[in-house]
């Protein structure tokens, strides 16, 4: 029997960081939490798109467009909170709303809802990426332990996710129109793939230390 990797493995693989953040729920964070809260949408997100998608047999793109908007919203809150201060405050927030005008201006004009959102996805992650460095410059001039650290495990996931995914987003399109072919994109996907189980790993990872 053979197991479908992308639609089985790896949707489910996103229970496993939210079980230990509910066994350790009394423990976390506001910023623990705001990652569980990013996991949460992200599940309902692919099992809304799944059921979409093979159930009904419609297109779930709009969905992508809206969890776009939702997961940066998020994590762009994760780092306000770690990185707070009075001026990052006001980055991270007029950063959020700048990326939600552009995901409305991208949706009308550029990439309908109707279609993958490659622009706005590819923002997304070098912003995130840019963020995540920016944490991992803080842990180090603070000379902290990261290994001990939560919130290191968290941002390494994001960091992670998303500069390996940076490229199946920037080059989405070439499979949408017929420039690669089957074999390559599922070799891109399934590649994307483990970099998501990676990510569910160090989230796990990070949830368990709060605890300590």
């Amino acid at each position: 029997m053979k197991i479908d990797f992308m639609g089985v493995v790896v949707p489910f693989c996103i229970l496993l960081p939210i079980f230990f953040a509910i066994v350790n729920w009394r423990f976390l964070t506001i910023e623990s939490k705001v990652i569980l809260y990013f996991l949460i949408v992200s599940a309902i997100t692919n099992l809304t798109g799944t059921i979409i998608g093979k159930v009904y047999h419609t297109n779930n793109m709009p969905l992508i467009h809206l969890f776009t908007v939702l997961e940066v919203l998020i994590l762009s809150f994760f780092y306000q909170i770690i990185l707070s201060n009075k001026k990052n405050i006001f980055f991270y927030r007029a950063f959020s709303i700048s990326f939600l005008v552009v995901c409305i201006l991208n949706a009308l004009f550029f990439q309908s809802i109707f279609t993958y959102c490659s622009y706005t996805r590819s923002i997304a992650a070098i912003s995130l990426m840019i963020f995540a460095i920016n944490l991992f410059a803080k842990i180090a001039a603070d000379d902290y332990k990261p290994y001990l650290m939560s919130n290191f495990y968290f941002n390494t996931a994001i960091f992670i996710y998303y500069s390996g995914g940076f490229v199946l987003f920037i080059f989405s399109n070439f499979t949408l129109v017929g420039n690669m072919s089957k074999d390559d994109f599922t070799i891109i996907w399934n590649i994307h793939g483990v970099l998501t189980i990676i990510m569910y790993i160090l989230f796990s990872i990070g949830f368990i230390l709060c605890k300590k």
